[in-house]
């Protein structure tokens, strides 16, 4: 169009009309391609920013990760993210290494890497699963033989699909083998291991592990049978009604918002003689998605989410029973599941006290999308700036080229007035 009015003005003067209106519309474009621009450089520096400073999971931590948050993305230092802890004791994870036999030189060696999930063991700070399922309690001692935390361990494959890869920190030890550290949680992954071999007789006996008299603890292979902590004849179960839905199992149907459900725990001593045992259960996943109306008796802890009641006594074959209700939020949240603990806003709540009940949660749209594709493709941070300079060369030539025609039609125009034209 330009061409043409150009062309044919020194026959017909009187293009110059249609030339001042062409001006006119060569403004407004102008004014929208400097927006446009102006949007795109901006949009270059936001992209440039996540590429530099990526976003983080809303849900990326957990109470059972031995590194909150996990130790961030992969660079030279990340590893420090694991041993500065380490070295100062934090939540005794020192004290923690050093019992599964892990030297501090065996952790700094370590290579960032991936594996498969295979048959793997999990080892976190707090319960999960039940023993049932594969999770085991290991209480640690510090070098005074003092035990000092607990420490589960369960299959990787509860909260990860078998046949997935896992990314993180790859070692070996001398006395353990293979392990691993993992990436989003700083948790320490391990080859299926014989739990006899950090099993300890109580410290007043000389005793090796392989004497008949050191026989293991049946509800937790890491300990003496004889050991205090141990309660062999113990059976716990819990059970779920949900009363919203007609008094029926909870986990037979779908929770819906403010459903009203009741827990039941039981105890019993099977053996011949009085036991003292503690009695707690840890329900901070079942308050991801209710409150707690009903402590039963019990006291909960604001920090662990640990419902505890006070220490009882069993005579033999008896049994005691607590009880506990929650109520499903109003809302549910549709806050993302966890990135260290897969369990965690999943639409999913899972009490566990010797067995485990899993009460199914009817979440948000935006849950059921994130369960359906569980992420976006990933193109990189290399692809996504050449994508964005790419567009930002674009714009950047036709608002030159509007720029240009704009100032060929001003001059052109001066020349028709002077007459040179």
């Amino acid at each position: 169009m330009f061409r043409k009015i150009v062309s044919n003005l020194p026959f017909s003067p009187a293009l110059v009309g249609q030339l001042g209106f062409y001006a006119k519309r060569l403004r407004k474009e102008e004014a929208t391609r400097r927006l446009s621009l102006v949007f795109v450089v901006l949009a270059l520096i936001v992209q440039s920013l996540l590429v530099f400073q990526p976003s983080e999971s809303a849900n990326a931590s957990n109470a059972s990760d031995m590194i909150s948050g996990g130790l961030g993305l992969y660079t030279n230092q990340s590893l420090n993210n694991f041993l500065s802890p380490y070295d100062s004791n934090a939540k005794h994870l020192q004290d923690f290494m050093n019992h599964i036999g892990v030297t501090r030189d065996e952790i700094s060696s370590m290579q960032f890497t991936s594996w498969k999930v295979g048959d793997k063991l999990l080892w976190g700070f707090t319960p999960l699963f039940s023993y049932a399922q594969g999770e085991r309690q290991h209480n640690i001692s510090n070098p005074n033989g003092q035990q000092v935390t607990t420490v589960y361990s369960r299959p990787l494959r509860l909260s990860n699909n078998s046949t997935s890869k896992t990314w993180g920190w790859v070692g070996n030890s001398k006395k353990l083998g293979w392990f691993a550290i993992m990436q989003s949680s700083g948790n320490l992954i391990t080859d299926a291991i014989d739990l006899t071999s950090i099993r300890k007789c109580n410290k007043s006996t000389s005793l090796s592990i392989d004497n008949e008299s050191c026989a293991s603890c049946p509800d937790n292979e890491t300990l003496w049978a004889n050991d205090s902590s141990c309660a062999p004849n113990v059976i716990k179960t819990v059970s779920a009604i949900n009363a919203s839905q007609g008094f029926i199992d909870a986990a037979s149907v779908t929770a819906q918002s403010s459903d009203q459900i009741s827990y039941t725990i039981d105890i019993e001593n099977t053996g011949p003689d009085s036991i003292s045992v503690k009695l707690e259960n840890h329900i901070a996943d079942l308050l991801e998605y209710a409150t707690l109306t009903d402590n039963g008796g019990g006291t909960l802890d604001e920090t662990t989410k640990i419902l505890s009641w006070p220490d009882i006594t069993l005579n033999s074959d008896t049994k005691q029973t607590r009880t506990f209700v929650i109520r499903i939020l109003d809302t549910i949240p549709a806050t993302a599941q966890g990135a260290s603990n897969a369990t965690s806003y999943n639409c999913v709540i899972t009490n566990t006290f010797g067995n485990s009940i899993d009460v199914h949660v009817s979440c948000p749209a935006p849950k059921i999308i994130e369960q359906v594709a569980t992420e976006l493709p990933k193109i990189g941070p290399l692809a996504n700036i050449i994508f964005a300079v790419t567009i930002l060369f674009i714009t950047s030539y036709f608002y030159a080229r509007t720029y240009q025609m704009k100032k060929e039609i001003r001059l052109i125009r001066r020349d028709t007035n002077a007459g040179t034209i």
